[in-house]
């Protein structure tokens, strides 16, 4: 996904790391699935335009969703992301 940014204002899809999660808590349960929230500690990287570079915006909620056998429909989670 990153050799496909051409411009600053493209989103970029990033992996956390799970040593930048902080405050994780589990929101519901489901069948195929866990939902957590979560605070990650570096934060995503975006473009300053004072700035004229990527810097990151720390201490961002995120979603974290665990899936029950996620090695079997690898491509119906590909799909949701």
């Amino acid at each position: 996904m990153q050799l496909k940014i051409d411009y600053y204002s493209d989103i970029i899809v990033e992996w956390i790391p799970y040593n930048q999660l902080k405050n994780i808590t589990e929101i519901c349960k489901g069948d195929s699935a866990i939902l957590f929230s979560a605070v990650w500690t570096d934060g995503p990287l975006n473009y300053d335009d004072d700035c004229k570079m990527l810097m990151r915006k720390p201490d961002l909620k995120v979603s974290l969703k665990c899936l029950y056998n996620s090695q079997n429909n690898i491509n119906g989670f590909l799909n949701e992301v």
